[in-house]
């Protein structure tokens, strides 16, 4: 379970790196390179980009040995979880499960999307309500003041809503 909580940010980590820095291309283990490549959901084009880098040390990536590590690695990323928690943080699929059951992750993936919206729209009417009851304090008739509770009350109401639709879409997440 405490995978599950750091994946989301080592996933960010792995996915802002451009690919590898000289250090790492002297010493790779290109088996280690792929596994850790595939878990972090890396496309399977990922080797070019190694080769790349690497290439301006003269050193070859061993594309053999990555595949394999990559083909190991992506295993644990194309789950039902991963993809959940990968929509729920809105981040980016790469194409990692398209030799595994890559509807099923793009199916868990929308569903985390669905959570990741929901939770949009109640932070933006949080901060409709907020924008409202500043409203409210300057209003200066009593009329003005019923029309801006009037809309507080349809937004705190949409609210409800909304808490409830995180509720069932969070505990809808794969286990």
């Amino acid at each position: 379970m405490r995978l599950l909580a750091l994946l989301p940010a080592t996933l960010a980590l792995l996915a802002g790196c451009a690919s590898m820095s000289d250090d790492q291309c002297r010493r790779a283990d290109w088996l280690e390179q792929g596994r850790r490549d595939g878990r972090a959901g890396e496309s399977p084009y990922r080797i070019d980009a190694h080769a790349k880098a690497c290439g301006k040390l003269g050193i070859t990536p061993d594309a053999q040995r990555w595949q394999a590590g990559w083909r190991e690695g992506v295993v644990a990323y194309c789950t039902p979880q991963v993809a959940w928690a990968l929509g729920a943080r809105n981040g980016s699929y790469e194409g990692a499960c398209r030799d595994r059951d890559e509807a099923m992750f793009q199916r868990w993936q929308r569903s985390g999307q669905d959570l990741y919206r929901t939770r949009q729209q109640r932070d933006t009417n949080r901060n409709e309500i907020n924008k409202l009851e500043e409203q409210l304090k300057k209003a200066s008739t009593d009329e003005e003041r019923k029309v801006i509770r009037d809309k507080i009350r349809q937004i705190d109401s949409e609210q409800a809503r909304l808490r409830r639709l995180i509720e069932t879409l969070e505990s809808a997440a794969p286990k």
